[in-house]
């Protein structure tokens, strides 16, 4: 594997693992024309329909089971006007764009480019990565809005373009959101100044630093407990903590009051409220799933409470307790959400392995043979379990 690695190039890398999305797109027109088993995600087709409705000037939640923002639908009409697997290499193209930031990411935290690759090709040439995201699934999208977000605020240089960024990844499905509190821990006072010098911001850093030198000397003179709470709240209050704050609650109520005003209630019921009281006894990984399975009949209005409060708690306390540590925080945080989330599709899973190889090099494992094996299993089982899924779903589809 040494001897690989080291004749192995970020630009070869990229070249692999572009050749494996081709020829999975390939095979997929294949598949689709000539077995009954379609390699296309159930969900392409829901979008293509959705974006079909935007086309002709309707609303995408006409098509039953689209559960997404309007956002979604419009980005993918070249479908109609153009090709239908144009989403698909959009898709595929988001999962590429996933890996280079992976990359950048790993090099801006001090690492060799060389040294990277191998991280690298944990996602790029993982084939339930490119399987999902040929398949038609937009998960891809959300990852590259994720680890665009943290590496605009990691390089320090395009601090504004990360407030936006976050915003829409939250808008575009809400669970990113739990990333702000990692995101406040790390803009600190350490992070540095993203204000223009004669600007407001920096004289109200001025005079913020000014009140808790004097809230210092007080507490020096007489320890109390109000003293320490007033100076604790202004030096969480940083001016760059909030202007992030506003500015990305901006572009999400922003973009939210736009999709509502043009598609009204059902906007808010299917893009948000529906996953907060989803529950799917079939599709699903879930810790819940047998509980769902045994009350479907009878499902009780506390068994929502009772999943998200353990689920809740757990994000916000890793959150707190790691946030120093932006990659470490945000895999755990994404772990857990997802590990005790009611719903769990092969997808979600997306989520933190994306994550996965930025903390990597920072952990004691080897990943020599035993690793990659223990991978391969891992996918390999998922790959028999979407397959036995998908022949289960046509099967029954046509004795419908």
């Amino acid at each position: 594997m040494d001897a690989l690695f080291s004749r192995l190039t970020f630009n070869k890398l990229c070249i692999a693992a572009f050749a494996l999305r081709v020829v999975l797109l390939l095979y997929g027109e294949y598949q689709d024309a000539y077995f009954t088993v379609k390699y296309t995600d159930i969900d392409y087709v829901v979008f293509t329909d959705a974006a079909r409705y935007i086309t002709e000037g309707k609303s995408p939640y006409l098509r039953e089971t689209y559960r997404y923002t309007p956002l979604l639908a419009m980005l993918l009409t070249p479908n109609i006007f153009w090709f239908r697997s144009f989403g698909k290499c959009l898709f595929a193209s988001a999962d590429l764009l996933c890996g280079y930031l992976i990359h950048r990411i790993l090099v801006l935290r001090g690492m060799p480019s060389k040294s990277a690759l191998k991280f690298d090709a944990l996602w790029l040439l993982n084939p339930m990565v490119a399987n999902i995201s040929t398949r038609g699934n937009a998960e891809s999208l959300l990852g590259v809005m994720v680890l665009g977000t943290f590496y605009l605020v990691l390089t320090r240089r395009y601090f504004y373009s990360a407030c936006l960024v976050f915003g829409l990844s939250v808008h575009f499905k809400i669970y990113p959101v739990i990333y702000a509190i990692p995101l406040l821990m790390l803009l600190d006072d350490h992070y540095g100044n993203p204000f223009q010098q004669s600007s407001f911001l920096v004289k109200v850093q001025h005079v913020r630093f000014r009140i808790i030198h004097e809230l210092d000397q007080q507490l020096a003179e007489k320890d109390s407990i109000t003293t320490k709470i007033v100076k604790g709240t202004i030096v969480f209050l940083s001016p760059v903590r909030i202007l992030f704050g506003l500015i990305s609650a901006f572009v999400f109520f922003a973009l939210t009051a736009s999709m509502y005003q043009q598609y009204g209630d059902e906007f808010m019921q299917h893009t948000y409220l529906y996953h907060v009281t989803r529950e799917d006894h079939r599709h699903n990984f879930s810790i819940w799933f047998y509980q769902m399975y045994l009350g479907i009949d009878n499902t009780s209005p506390w068994m929502g409470l009772v999943a998200f409060v353990p689920q809740l708690a757990l994000v916000t306390l890793i959150g707190i307790a790691f946030g120093k540590d932006l990659f470490f925080a945000a895999f755990m945080q994404t772990f857990i959400f997802v590990t005790f989330n009611k719903v769990i599709t092969s997808q979600y899973f997306m989520w933190y392995i994306c994550l996965f190889p930025l903390i990597l090099p920072s952990s004691r494992i080897k990943f020599r043979w035993k690793g990659l094996l223990l991978l391969l299993a891992w996918v390999a089982g998922q790959v028999c379990r979407n397959v036995r899924r998908e022949v289960r779903h046509h099967l029954t589809r046509g004795n419908t």
